[in-house]
């Protein structure tokens, strides 16, 4: 996906759609920034459409999650303050499966949202092999 795919609309969507979320991860965490390793986020109002994508790049591909884990401690106050959610990607240079650093991340990023009153729309990994969606949590899954 690229910039001039997007619907006309983008603004005015909710990033709940699993498919749409999928392919904002895909447009802000692009082929570099997985080649070099990122997280990326789309900070989102209180109807779930995207505001402001935050993307850190040169991120190593076995870097702890507490880089995270500060970048959370940081947002997520400011978009509880809005009653807003956060879709998140993690980008990588290749696969297609979560490894267990992955899955701690995405845990992280379960928790952290969940303390803070956040809504998390998605955790998605971010490969040169495409976008993949991490499992929702049993709650909310269930």
């Amino acid at each position: 996906m690229s910039f001039h795919d997007l619907p006309p609309d983008i603004r005015d969507r909710s990033l709940t759609d699993p498919r749409l979320a999928a392919d904002v991860i895909d447009l802000i965490i692009g082929d570099e920034a997985r080649a070099r390793g990122s997280v990326g986020l789309m900070l989102c109002d209180d109807g779930d459409r995207g505001l402001q994508p935050v993307v850190l790049t040169d991120v190593p591909e076995n870097a702890s999650s507490d880089g995270l884990r500060q970048l959370l401690d940081l947002l997520l106050p400011v978009v509880a303050e809005d009653r807003g959610s956060v879709l998140i990607g993690r980008g990588r240079r290749r696969g297609v499966a979560p490894n267990d650093l992955d899955r701690e991340w995405h845990q992280l990023a379960i928790d952290s949202c969940a303390a803070a009153g956040v809504r998390l729309l998605g955790f998605h990994l971010a490969t040169r092999d495409g976008v993949f969606a991490l499992p929702e949590p049993l709650s909310a899954a269930s």
